[in-house]
């Protein structure tokens, strides 16, 4: 049997990012299991191509699996580094591995970091552990979301973080879906928050955390919020800088492979 694990992203463009977040979460992939040929894949076309201009190749899924397939490779596990089971997930990763599947013994998809009821209160530990939160400020998340459909994990891990009482807020950078910024910061209004720690909800950082999380733009949270009358510290870094964090996808890998 030969075996590899396609750790599966949606990519990063920021070199910095990318090697502090995926390239370490490989890493922690191939010390975890030696015995696997652990690849990255980009799911994004358009990082992609920007990175090819820069003369930095990474491979789609679809070239990965092809490739996989042709050096008699046959039992593969991709596994998703995405927050949440979304629209990316499923176009992107279990359409394509749905296309291959006959080309291989054995071809799984491991889930992302929130697919079931049990990660909300396991991850929401990881999370409290990576993101240091001074006594009198709140915390705000900022995932993605989606501008096609609503993804109702962040609404789910909402109710996990008031269950445990916590100072932490959950809010997406995409103005379609909610919870969006007024959803927000009516919860700090409601506390009375005056100190704002702002994070991203994100594997990885890049324009959307450099621009609508904290630039200094009309329309970025960081703005909103002080214009609010909040001090904002923002934090720029990606969860997969967390070495706690990325433990995550080594669990859900681990769950797959029937090891846990």
């Amino acid at each position: 049997m030969k075996q590899a694990i396609v750790l599966t992203s949606f990519g990063a463009l920021d070199d910095g990012s990318r090697e502090r977040c995926l390239d370490a979460l490989a890493e922690d992939f191939r010390a975890e299991f030696p015995e696997a040929v652990i690849v990255q894949a980009f799911t994004s076309v358009f990082i992609r191509n920007a990175l090819e201009k820069r003369g930095i190749h990474v491979d789609s899924l679809e070239d990965v699996l092809l490739r996989l397939a042709e050096e008699d490779v046959t039992h593969v596990l991709v596994q998703p580094t995405y927050m949440t089971p979304g629209e990316e997930f499923e176009k992107k990763v279990l359409e394509v591995v749905s296309a291959y599947a006959p080309r291989y013994e054995k071809l799984i998809v491991g889930e992302p970091a929130f697919a079931e009821a049990s990660d909300y209160t396991q991850n929401l530990i990881a999370l409290c552990r990576s993101i240091f939160v001074p006594r009198d400020a709140e915390l705000v998340l900022l995932g993605h979301g989606s501008p096609h459909r609503h993804n109702p994990v962040y609404e789910r891990l909402q109710a996990e973080i008031d269950a445990q009482q916590l100072p932490i807020h959950v809010g997406v950078l995409e103005s379609t879906d909610t919870p969006d910024f007024s959803m927000v910061l009516a919860r700090l209004q409601q506390k009375h928050a005056r100190a704002v720690l702002l994070a991203p909800l994100l594997l990885t950082s890049g324009m959307h955390v450099a621009r609508d999380l904290a630039g200094d733009g009309e329309g970025s949270w960081k703005t909103r919020l002080e214009q609010a009358g909040l001090s904002v510290t923002p934090i720029l870094e990606g969860l997969g800088e967390s070495p706690i964090f990325r433990q995550i996808y080594i669990e859900k890998a681990r769950k797959a492979l029937g090891e846990s």
